[in-house]
């Protein structure tokens, strides 16, 4: 069985996907056309794309679990769908979009660390929420995430650490993210995406932290609780779970800096600009969804506790 994929991973990473996936030129193709042939019997997900690449980035951060992959892959098309706020006006290029990006709140790191893992830093507090909505923050850092996504294929085999960096991150901040937008996100990042983060580490930690972190707290499973480490301004710390070499320079590291690395996925975003405008068409059809179709009321309208985070 043949396969449209051209690999991009070195045999180190290639040999880690055998071992700890099982993955093989078989499974590989075997599995990629399963869910091909699912998503033929799908009508509300006929935008959805059937490349290998898109394929397998559920494939791997399922760890080959079908069942697992076509949950995903559907709430992430219904997802889309349900959520323009997040999901559409993906055009780098207007006034609102280069305003968001110029902010830089969500900066993947170029290459790998030491493990092979995708760092991102994540700078909640990078924008000023007197001249800026979350609903912009989040479209920038969403686009941001789907280019990283097409472009990075060894992360989704040997996973990602985030790197949250609250300077400059207010009250303000804060009161911007109310309990009907963190539902809204939640499974966003954490049920229909295929990517496991491996380590969440929060740096230049202010005082309303405290706030932050009693509310995340409240959220996380005891998996991802394990996997947070709060270092504050001590970077020798941070320097213990992310490698000093791939670290921006305003963190005492030798790579890009939090300036450079804005501009640089600002222009990114821009030169993709043709490939974001066609991924936003890329939504579930809920008309012609088979049964019930999913609506935002039966997904976010209930009040109610939040559902505690689950990490593979």
């Amino acid at each position: 069985m043949t396969l449209d994929y051209v690999s991009t991973l070195s045999p180190e990473i290639v040999q880690i996907a055998k071992e700890e996936l099982e993955e093989d030129d078989h499974r590989r193709a075997q599995n990629v056309q399963i869910l091909r042939d699912w998503l033929k019997k799908q009508p509300h997900m006929k935008s959805c794309p059937t490349d290998a690449k898109f394929l397998l980035a559920f494939l791997r951060g399922c760890k080959y679990s079908l069942e697992k992959s076509k949950k995903k892959i559907d709430l992430t098309m219904t997802l889309r769908s349900l959520l323009p706020e997040f999901f559409s006006g993906w055009n780098p290029m207007k006034a609102d979009m280069q305003k968001a990006l110029a902010y830089g709140g969500t900066l993947p790191l170029p290459g790998y660390d030491n493990k092979g893992r995708k760092v991102v830093i994540i700078r909640p507090g990078a924008h000023d929420p007197a001249e800026m909505k979350m609903e912009t923050v989040q479209r920038a850092s969403f686009m941001v995430w789907d280019i990283m996504g097409d472009e990075s294929e060894q992360m989704f085999i040997t996973g990602m650490v985030l790197i949250f960096d609250f300077d400059g991150f207010t009250m303000n901040h804060f009161t911007q993210m109310p309990p009907s937008t963190v539902k809204k996100l939640m499974p966003c990042w954490e049920d229909c995406n295929p990517l496991r983060p491996q380590s969440m580490n929060y740096i230049r930690t202010p005082s309303i932290f405290n706030t932050v972190y009693s509310f995340m707290n409240g959220i996380m499973s005891e998996k991802m609780k394990s996997r947070l480490r709060v270092h504050g301004d001590d970077f020798q710390a941070l320097y213990k779970e992310v490698s000093k070499d791939i670290l921006p320079k305003d963190y005492g590291g030798d790579g890009m800096s939090l300036a450079e690395l804005t501009n640089y996925w600002k222009n990114k975003c821009e030169s993709r600009s043709d490939w974001l405008k066609q991924r936003e068409t890329m939504k579930s059809d809920e008309s012609r969804r088979p049964g019930e179709p999913k609506t935002t009321e039966q997904m976010f309208g209930m009040v109610g506790s939040f559902r505690k985070l689950n990490v593979d």
